[in-house]
């Protein structure tokens, strides 16, 4: 007695069939807009700052006439800066992570490139919260002005034109990515043209008595950074 096979038809390639390769998929580059936003978020705390320095140098040795100067929108214009410095340190946060993550595709296993040049970032995030946290003590004795020593008003403001405007930590990045352009081809070489002149003007801030100024250096330089992750030629990932 013969019996009938069925066979059940076959799901996969037939022998000798050629297979067209999984499309590379492209970068994704949401991460850049993060140092778009920390430069924009220094940007606001630059503007938002001249309100804040109404005094004429006669006025110096004197904190209750310089309180005085203030008018009733200085409380508005310290929370202005603590929503930038909020905003740069979350897009600084979200900027170096992706920053990093972008070097240690291309750069050669091992290489300290991709660690130092987010960590210079983070440093960045770090300080700009430290200014968000100045202007929220500093917005609520402008609120209580007329019960708070103009000593403390004055050093408050003083203090909130300082330290988070140390963005200091882009050394770090600007000297990580000139060696990624340079040594390694790991960025265009334009960049790093762009970081070693803006990583030049951070350290005479540095190295000069003006440390605060690296804030004017570092609000351009990551809005050129963001723009060119974020807009210039994707790369694919097999």
């Amino acid at each position: 007695m013969s019996a009938s096979l069925s066979h059940q038809p076959s799901t996969g390639p037939a022998p000798g069939a050629v297979t067209d390769p999984a499309s590379p998929r492209a970068e994704r580059r949401g991460w850049a807009w993060g140092g778009i936003v920390t430069a924009l978020g220094g940007l606001a705390v630059f503007v938002a700052s001249g309100p804040l320095w109404p005094y004429e140098d006669s006025d110096i040795a004197d904190n209750a006439r310089m309180v005085e100067r203030l008018d009733g929108s200085a409380m508005w214009w310290v929370f202005v800066t603590q929503v930038g410095f909020t905003a740069a340190a979350l897009g600084a946060a979200v900027f170096g992570a992706g920053l990093r993550r972008r070097l240690d595709r291309q750069c050669p296993a091992g290489s300290l490139v991709p660690a130092v040049a987010g960590l210079g970032v983070l440093l960045v995030a770090v300080m700009s919260l430290v200014g968000a946290g100045m202007g929220t003590e500093a917005f609520h004795n402008l609120r209580m002005a007329d019960d708070t020593d103009p000593d403390t008003i004055v050093g408050e403001l003083a203090q909130l034109g300082t330290y988070g405007w140390a963005w200091a930590g882009l050394l770090l990045t600007a000297a990580a990515l000139v060696v990624a352009a340079f040594r390694q081809g790991a960025v265009s070489r334009w960049i790093g043209v762009v970081s070693l002149l803006f990583g030049l003007l951070l350290l005479v801030t540095q190295l000069t008595p003006f440390q605060y100024m690296a804030l004017f250096v570092g609000v351009p330089y990551l809005l050129l950074l963001g723009a060119a992750f974020a807009f210039g030629r994707s790369r694919r990932l097999d």
